[in-house]
């Protein structure tokens, strides 16, 4: 598998970067229960601009307490670059070992993520990173340090369209369903059209793969289950977008994980994760574990 597409053997550190604010601290809830479920312990970590900001930025950092069994540590760093830091402190980890669990602001609807640290971390890296929303499911999560509600939702799920470089998501999801023991569902979400009235002119949707949605899902999740693997496919259908059928879903259904990739390109923050994936980790009610693509540059 590729490096882009990376799923560790093992992990045994959520990584949390917090920035002293409540909202970066709707993660903490989330990572918590991600460390349970993968046995790992959490690394709160914050980046500040001084020293002289160190002292209050560890006061607020020894103020979270996250709800989780496993072992919790606190490090500040003085740091211009918060995405080169948490990048750091991903390595001096070990790739392998550590996944980076964090809140974005969600400013635009075209693009949640731009201006945000979550979008440099990863434009920069070669990592997956789960990306908590500003609109977390409120069962799900609470202000940080407080336990959920109920221990969140089920299974992984992952979000492809119909571009090529989406039957790559199907093994990366296969492996983080496996490391949280949840069973995996791959979906679509496709515009709704009136039947073609010819089978060689395929219906045309604005979203979605034109034609048969089922065959398509069945096609990609195929040798997956032809290894021994049990996979759902699960068509969606929106008449307004992927990201607002995946937010009707989750909202009866929410998922441990939601997978999706970003953008292929690099270049302008805007266009790291494409504007789908934005919009999906802007509307999901359920943490999503951004992928970059196997052809990005």
């Amino acid at each position: 598998m590729s490096a882009t597409g990376r799923v560790p053997d093992d992990v045994d550190i959520v990584l949390v970067p917090l920035d002293g604010s409540s909202f970066s601290g709707r993660a903490v809830p989330v990572a918590a229960r991600l460390a349970g479920k993968l046995d790992a312990g959490i690394l709160l970590f914050s980046a500040v601009p001084t020293e002289d900001d160190v002292a209050a930025r560890q006061a607020e950092l020894a103020a979270v307490v996250p709800p989780c069994l496993g072992p919790v540590r606190r490090s500040v760093v003085v740091s211009l670059d918060p995405a080169g830091a948490i990048h750091e402190q991903l390595r001096q980890l070990g790739r392998d070992r550590a996944l980076a669990c964090m809140a974005s602001h969600g400013r635009g609807r075209s693009a949640a993520l731009v201006g945000s640290v979550a979008t440099e971390v990863v434009a920069r890296g070669h990592d997956p990173v789960v990306v908590v929303g500003p609109h977390p499911d409120e069962h799900a999560s609470g202000e940080a340090g407080e336990a959920p509600e109920h221990p969140g939702g089920h299974g992984v799920m992952v979000a492809v369209d119909d571009t090529p470089a989406s039957a790559a998501l199907v093994p990366i999801g296969l492996g983080w369903a496996e490391l949280l023991e949840e069973p995996l569902t791959v979906t679509t979400v496709a515009e709704p059209v009136p039947p073609a009235l010819r089978p060689d002119h395929p219906a045309r949707r604005r979203f979605g793969p034109d034609g048969d949605v089922e065959a398509f899902l069945e096609g990609l999740v195929a040798p997956a289950r032809q290894q021994g693997h049990k996979v759902e496919a699960l068509p969606l259908y929106d008449p307004i977008s992927p990201a607002s059928g995946l937010e009707l879903y989750l909202r009866d259904n929410p998922a441990t994980l939601v997978v999706v990739a970003s953008h292929a390109r690099t270049g302008p923050t805007r266009i790291v994760f494409g504007s789908e994936a934005a919009d999906i980790v802007r509307r999901s009610p359920s943490p999503v574990l951004v992928v970059p693509r196997p052809d990005a540059r």
